[in-house]
């Protein structure tokens, strides 16, 4: 199914389906992290923990000057995750992440090449205290990062997967006939 999803994402964001290649990409950290966690009954814990893992970790600056500048961490991208999915908008609710240096002013979502990250921002004022964080997110570099992070722990750990059973059939062409216009009665 991972790898499906994945595929589907990429011809999506071919075929500039952005916002449809976005709800896909932020689904892969739902069963990437009950696979990676599958103890643990909260949800948004798995995603976070699993997101920062395998994706955040590499987001967030390392520069110890970059210690207020805000950045794609798993809270910001369930937060995305939740709003995408659930109220149909693109958005993020900085009142829910706990991070201080996540707590967004301004978020963006950009279409972009994939190897433009997107911009993250710090304004100060007076006293050096902080006025405006923001934050912008390329969603084909977020759908590239998240997709290959899910395909590659997908691979690496295919016996965590033993929770997804399906049977997806495709069946579309079994009807071709039926509609066919060389069909005359």
């Amino acid at each position: 199914m991972i790898n499906r999803i994945t595929d589907e994402m990429k011809r999506c964001v071919k075929n500039e389906c952005f916002i449809a290649a976005l709800a896909l990409a932020l689904t892969l950290p739902d069963t990437c992290g009950k696979a990676e966690y599958p103890q643990e009954n909260s949800t948004k814990k798995r995603y976070i923990d699993w997101y920062d893992k395998y994706v955040g970790f590499y987001e967030k600056p390392p520069s110890v000057h970059s210690k207020d500048m805000p950045y794609s961490s798993g809270e910001v991208v369930y937060s995305l995750r939740n709003h995408m999915l659930h109220q149909g908008t693109p958005n993020i609710d900085s009142t829910k992440i706990a991070d201080y240096r996540c707590k967004i002013d301004k978020f963006h979502l950009v279409i972009d090449v994939v190897y433009n990250g997107g911009i993250s921002g710090v304004s100060y004022g007076m006293d050096m205290e902080i006025q405006e964080r923001t934050l912008e997110i390329n969603i084909v570099n977020l759908c590239s990062k998240i997709g290959a992070a899910a395909k590659s722990y997908y691979m690496n750990n295919p016996g965590k997967f033993s929770f997804i059973q399906y049977d997806l059939k495709d069946i579309r062409h079994a009807y071709d006939s039926l509609f066919s216009e060389d069909t005359h009665n």
